[in-house]
């Protein structure tokens, strides 16, 4: 059984309840916006962790109105069908559910998405910007360097990232690495459905081993606490795509990031939400 739970918040806490959903609501939300406030459409399962940690946050915000509705099994798929259009990132990804068709071409990469309970279909402005700069990454480096690629997706979610990857770069291998179940099934659903399951380690832990990639699209306060783990993942010319935090947390992701070594190549903003690339 699942719930649609809906929200009805003040615009001056848009930024803050996003965000919030972000970090720990890993199946998705609907937004809307109108003159005074934003609705936010979550669906969460029963029982579920991410419910027990949303009604903890909402304890703590009582001018945020909340009201529940039992979904059937079957109307979570038409509800995920409705809100999963797809959609075209950078110069050439086409980010598609599995129930749309798109004709292969020389000119398009098409990355298929069936999102399941895991985060990412290509349309938060963090994955995009993840995605479009994969791509300029595949562009600009240098052929040699594209040989032999270590990739770490770092709290992979759909693994759209890592496919993305896997589309784009002949010769790698990905390592895709999540805390939660959901998450890696989808990871390896989608893997096979895009053909790639070859090029793909998928796993709850974080191998102890060098990236040249390193892709971590997963919020502020896990990439504070993960600073110096990913600095030991990192070697000379690692680079490194951060994502998922706010503006206004980026110049504190990037003075912590220096202090381990990495300069910052690029901050690139999109509505609120921040991405850096950044080279060890």
């Amino acid at each position: 059984m699942y719930y649609q739970i809906t929200l009805k918040i003040p615009k001056i806490k848009g930024e803050l309840v996003e965000e919030f959903l972000y970090q720990y609501i890993s199946q998705g939300w609907e937004t809307i916006e109108n003159e005074s406030k934003y609705i936010f459409n979550i669906f969460l399962k029963d029982n579920s962790l991410e419910i027990d940690l949303l009604e903890n946050f909402l304890a703590k915000h009582s001018d945020i109105e909340v009201s529940y509705k039992v979904l059937k099994e079957e109307n979570w798929a038409e509800i995920w069908k409705a809100n999963f259009k797809p959609i075209k990132i950078g110069k050439k990804l086409i980010i598609i559910p599995p129930w749309e068709k798109h004709k292969a071409d020389l000119e398009n990469v098409v990355i298929i998405i069936e999102p399941a309970q895991a985060f990412g279909t290509g349309h938060h402005p963090t994955t995009q910007m993840m995605l479009e700069n994969i791509e300029i990454f595949m562009e600009e480096a240098n052929k040699e360097k594209l040989k032999n690629l270590k990739i770490l997706d770092l709290g992979c979610g759909t693994g759209i990232l890592g496919i993305t990857c896997a589309k784009l770069f002949k010769d790698c291998k990905i390592w895709a690495v999540d805390i939660d179940e959901e998450a890696l099934k989808a990871c390896q659903y989608n893997a096979i459905l895009n053909k790639v399951k070859t090029k793909f380690y998928i796993r709850k832990s974080i191998p102890n081993i060098k990236f040249h990639l390193i892709l971590a699209n997963i919020g502020y306060k896990e990439l504070k606490n993960l600073a110096q783990l990913l600095k030991k993942l990192s070697q000379k010319e690692t680079h490194l795509f951060l994502s998922g935090f706010l503006n206004e947390d980026a110049e504190k992701i990037i003075k912590i990031y220096k202090a381990q070594g990495f300069k910052t190549i690029k901050h690139q903003k999109e509505t609120e939400w921040s991405f850096l690339w950044m080279k060890f």
